[in-house]
């Protein structure tokens, strides 16, 4: 026995397949799009699309047609996915690639609207990241959806900027805003993207604005900003609610409960505003069991360590430590 295997068959077969269509042999069927024919062989289509395996396989009038007119495709994208079937290959373009994902999401094709999806996030920018997001959900594209999703958090501040984001549905908004990935360097930035928001319609939109604040991280506003800004604006003040949340932040900016005490997303930092909850070590021994008198932390976001300050030496030999709100007491 000698097992054979020809790694350049399925290549072979390939290009005889492209061959006998060039020299125009063994046809059985015709595709026909706004008035334009194309002759090709009904397994070659079969083969490439689950669409066309269920309708020459299947019971379908069309798998006993030697003519098929397609409505609902035009004669060019019909071509290049005809192309597609015997060649493997498809040229996307800034020109087609909307349409050309429609149609092979339509004919299932998912290798080429893989190719569209990949197209479109390499051309994601600030004006379009919205639209491609939308169309990518339309569409069942989950990773191209995923990836807008990213870019437009990590750029939330610059299309705050623009006139896309003041038409953005109130859903969208708020999961833009609700989310830990939000890429703001202080959480006054949330609340200023959910201010100007609401203020590009208020007449529409007073009514999400209570609902949306809960979603901004009061807390870590700083208190200067949220006695200034915050609680002064009449959005605030004249709304019980969003009163309650200023009072909650307020409560814990003065140490009176520990955000494990009430936890929810407000209590919680985005990371992207640099936040977090450290373990500081304090004094201790060496590993040759001599006293330490340095203070250090460990970030657990970032895994970390970082030197914060140094015992004074006569603080050695005993001491006690205790902690109050962001505040660390050492007496011996």
């Amino acid at each position: 026995m000698l097992p054979f295997f020809d790694a350049a068959h399925a290549v072979n077969l390939l290009r005889g397949i492209h061959e006998l269509r060039a020299e125009r042999k063994f046809f059985d069927v015709t595709l026909c799009a706004e008035g334009k024919e194309f002759h090709c062989h009904r397994t070659v289509l079969a083969a490439a699309s689950t669409y066309f395996r269920a309708m020459f396989a299947g019971t379908l009038r069309e798998s006993v047609m030697d003519r098929v007119v397609l409505h609902e495709v035009s004669a060019e994208l019909l071509g290049l996915l005809v192309d597609f079937c015997y060649t493997g290959r498809v040229t996307v373009t800034h020109d087609n690639v909307d349409l050309l994902l429609k149609t092979a999401d339509l004919f299932q094709f998912p290798s080429v609207k893989e190719a569209c999806c990949a197209f479109l996030e390499q051309r994601l920018d600030v004006s379009n990241c919205l639209e491609i997001q939308d169309f990518a959900e339309a569409y069942a594209c989950r990773e191209l959806a995923a990836s807008a999703r990213r870019f437009v958090l990590k750029n939330i501040v610059e299309l705050a900027k623009s006139m896309d984001f003041e038409r953005l549905s109130w859903k969208r908004l708020l999961e833009f805003v609700s989310d830990d990935g939000l890429c703001v360097d202080k959480e006054e930035t949330a609340y200023q993207i959910a201010v100007r928001w609401v203020k590009a319609d208020l007449q529409h939109r007073l009514h999400y604005w209570p609902e949306l604040l809960q979603q901004v991280r009061l807390p870590f506003v700083r208190r200067f900003y949220l006695l200034a800004h915050v609680e002064s604006d009449p959005l605030v003040y004249l709304s019980p609610a969003c009163l309650r949340l200023v009072s909650e932040a307020r409560s814990f900016q003065s140490y009176e409960y520990d955000r494990h005490d009430r936890p929810s997303h407000r209590m919680r930092p985005r990371p992207s505003t640099g936040l977090a909850e450290i373990l500081v070590v304090i004094g201790g021994c060496d590993q040759d069991c001599d006293e330490l008198v340095t203070v250090d932390c460990y970030n657990p976001q970032t895994g970390q360590w970082r030197y914060l300050a140094e015992f004074p030496d006569h603080l050695g030999g005993g001491y006690s430590i205790a902690a109050l709100g962001n505040d660390i007491y050492v007496t011996g």
